[in-house]
């Protein structure tokens, strides 16, 4: 079984760990499945992925335990950015693979597209002790984690980069000052909150 998080609204919750969540009346997306057009559940792999409504007392998290055959994951990431751009939609309808085929981190903000109706014998209420343990903080933290791991192997110069590219940034909000380029030498910064000086090789500079 695929365990997914779902929250309702807790009025709600003694009906669905009752009666089950009907797909007719909880799906939020409809997209094309194996060329067919699929009503779908958005649920969460891990239930802090919706912060707010895990710190809220007017929602339940609910565990659901689901055939992995009804689940698929996709990066909600892209939908929230397809609404209002059609090129980003279509990375999101691209994103979708069966849930035994994604891998942790690979997704900014997964979410489970269930494609059946939740029996209530495969329904549970989660409290803030998680009984079953998920092992990581966030789906983000995990993908930035390990986004900037892989990157690392690659460029060896990414922590300067990154650096580099952030203090220019504050420079343009009028929080640090640039002394030295970093052309012919490492780039050096001032922030003005302390005064103190940073230095790091600019982007493409040899160590």
């Amino acid at each position: 079984m695929a365990e997914v998080y779902f929250y309702i609204p807790e009025g709600r919750a003694g009906d669905a760990v009752d009666c089950g969540i009907k797909l007719s009346e909880w799906y939020s997306r409809e997209v094309y499945i194996d060329g067919s057009l699929r009503k779908c559940i958005a649920a969460l792999l891990n239930p802090r992925d919706e912060y707010e409504k895990f710190r809220s007392g007017e929602y339940k998290c609910l565990k659901l335990e689901i055939p992995p055959k009804y689940c698929y994951v996709a990066d909600r990431s892209l939908y929230e950015a397809g609404c209002g751009n059609p090129g980003a939609m279509e990375l999101y309808r691209e994103s979708i693979i069966p849930a035994m085929s994604y891998k942790f981190g690979d997704y900014r903000f997964p979410e489970v597209l269930v494609t059946t109706t939740v029996l209530s014998e495969q329904i549970s209420v989660t409290g803030k002790m998680l009984d079953t343990p998920v092992l990581y903080t966030s789906s983000q933290e995990l993908y930035l984690n390990n986004l900037t791991e892989r990157l690392k192997e690659e460029h060896s110069d990414l922590d300067d980069t990154f650096l580099y590219l952030y203090f220019k940034w504050l420079c343009s909000q009028g929080k640090a000052d640039m002394i030295c380029d970093g052309d012919a030498s490492p780039a050096v910064f001032v922030l003005r909150e302390n005064n103190r000086p940073y230095i790091f090789n600019a982007p493409g500079r040899n160590q």
